[in-house]
C-alpha cells in the first residue's frame, strides 16, 4: 500500500513536467515564428540586380514612352531599334515645332516615369536634337527627335557634305590566313583593330599599315564571364589591378603595336563599367594622343563618358555587324548603320574577321548603297 502511494507521486510529477515542456515548446516555436515575420517586414529589401533594373527601364522607354509620343502624334522613324543592349527611338520633328520646348516637354515626362536625362545633345542647327536616358543610373538609351524638312538655308550645306560611316574590324593578330589577308586587300577606309600578344598581332599591325588602313589597339578588358585567351591574358585590364598596373599594361600594348593611333575595348563588359578605373585608362590614352572607340559591349559602360569628360577624341559604337555570323543578317546590319549616319552624320560599325563579314562588305563596296555615305577611319569620328 505505501509502495503503490510512493510511486503515484512521481509518476504525477513526470506527467506535469511533460505537459511544462510541450508548453514552452510550443511558446518557442511561437516565439520563432513571430521573430520570423518582424525580420520579413523590418529587413530591408535586397536591392534588385542591375539587369533587372535594365529590363525595368528599357521596358517603361518601349512600352510607356513610346505609347505617350504616339498619342502626342509624333511620327516615329524607320531607324528606332530596340536592341538587348540600348534602346534608340527616333521621331520627325515637325517643322512648325520648338525643337527647345519639345525637350523640355518630354524631358518633363521621361522625370515622371522614374528616368534621368543624363543630356541633351543638338545634332545640328535647328535639325533636332537627341536625349541620353538613365534609369537608376544605369544607361537604357536615346530619344531622338530629327527635322526632316529642314528649311532650304540650312539644307543646302547639308546635303552638300555624306555622312561618314566608320567599319572597325576587330580580333586581328591571331592569324594570317588568306581571310585576313582580304581585309587588307579591300579598297577604302577601313580601321583595323589588332589584339596584342598574339603571334601574328605585329604582322598585322604592320601590313594594315602598309595597306593604307587604320590601326588601333584591341585591349583586352575583363569581363562579367568568359574564358581569357592564351597570350592576350598578360595584357588583359582587371578590375583588382592598381593603376599602375593598367598603365603598364597599356604602355606594353602600345609598345608592341606602335602603328596604333587608337584604341578600342576588347571585351570589357565588366571593366568598362567602372569609372575610376576607365579613368585610369582614358588618362594613360591622352597622355600618348590616343583616341578611343567605347565599342558598348555593355549597357553600363561608362567608357566613352569618362573619355568626352577627359576631352580625348572618342566616340560610341552605332551597331556590331555580325552578333549573327549570316551573309544577309550582316548586310541588314550594314544597312542599319548607313541609315544612322543619314540620321545623325555619322556611325561606327564593328564587325571581326569572319569569312561572312568579309563577304557582305565585298558587297556592299560594289553598290549603290556605299555611294549614299562616305567611308571614313575611326579618328575622323571621334571628336
Amino acid at each position: 500500500m505505501k509502495t503503490s502511494r510512493y510511486l503515484k507521486k512521481p509518476t504525477k510529477v513526470i506527467k506535469k513536467r511533460r505537459r511544462d515542456e510541450k508548453r514552452l515548446g510550443a511558446l518557442f516555436l511561437t516565439m520563432v515564428a513571430v521573430l520570423i515575420v518582424l525580420l520579413a517586414y523590418f529587413l530591408p529589401k535586397s536591392a534588385p540586380s542591375r539587369s533587372m533594373l535594365f529590363s525595368e527601364g528599357k521596358n517603361r522607354l518601349v512600352e510607356n514612352v513610346r505609347a505617350y509620343l504616339q498619342q502626342q502624334g509624333y511620327h516615329e522613324l524607320k531607324g528606332s531599334a530596340v536592341a538587348p543592349g540600348r534602346v534608340t527611338l527616333s521621331y520627325e520633328l515637325p517643322a512648325s515645332e520648338d525643337k527647345d520646348l519639345l525637350a523640355k516637354k518630354v524631358n518633363n515626362y521621361l522625370k515622371r516615369q522614374g528616368f534621368f536625362v543624363k543630356k541633351v545633345d543638338n545634332i545640328a542647327k535647328d535639325a533636332g536634337f537627341t536625349i541620353f536616358i538613365d534609369f537608376q543610373t544605369i544607361p537604357i538609351g536615346t530619344l531622338a527627335f530629327i527635322r526632316l524638312d529642314k528649311p532650304s538655308a540650312v539644307r543646302a550645306p547639308l546635303l552638300a557634305i555624306k555622312p561618314k560611316l566608320v567599319i572597325v574590324i576587330d580580333d586581328f593578330g591571331y592569324s594570317n590566313q588568306e581571310v585576313i589577308r582580304n581585309f587588307l586587300r579591300l579598297p577604302g577606309k577601313l580601321t583595323v583593330s589588332v589584339i596584342p600578344g598574339h603571334p601574328y598581332s605585329k604582322w598585322a599591325a604592320g601590313n594594315a599599315k602598309l595597306a593604307g588602313k587604320e590601326v588601333i589597339i584591341h585591349m583586352p578588358m575583363e569581363p562579367e564571364e568568359g574564358n581569357l585567351k592564351g597570350g592576350e591574358d598578360k595584357y588583359m585590364l582587371l578590375t583588382s589591378m592598381t593603376p599602375d598596373e593598367i598603365k603598364r599594361r597599356i604602355e606594353m600594348a602600345h609598345a608592341e603595336l606602335p602603328e596604333a593611333i587608337g584604341m578600342n575595348n576588347h571585351m570589357g563588359s565588366l571593366f568598362t563599367a567602372d569609372p575610376e578605373l576607365m579613368q585610369v585608362v582614358i588618362t594613360s590614352l591622352k597622355a600618348k594622343g590616343l583616341y578611343f572607340i567605347d565599342s558598348l559591349t555593355s549597357p553600363r559602360s561608362v567608357a566613352y563618358e569618362i573619355a568626352t569628360r577627359n576631352k580625348i577624341p572618342a566616340a560610341l559604337r552605332s551597331v556590331f555587324l555580325d552578333n549573327v555570323r549570316d551573309k544577309s543578317e550582316i548586310q541588314a546590319q550594314f544597312e542599319k548603320a548607313i541609315e544612322i549616319a543619314r540620321r545623325s552624320g555619322r556611325a561606327v560599325a564593328i564587325g571581326h574577321v569572319y569569312p561572312e563579314t568579309l563577304a557582305a562588305l565585298n558587297d556592299l563596296l560594289k553598290s549603290d548603297l556605299i555611294n549614299e555615305v562616305e567611308l571614313a577611319f575611326a579618328s575622323e569620328v571621334t571628336f
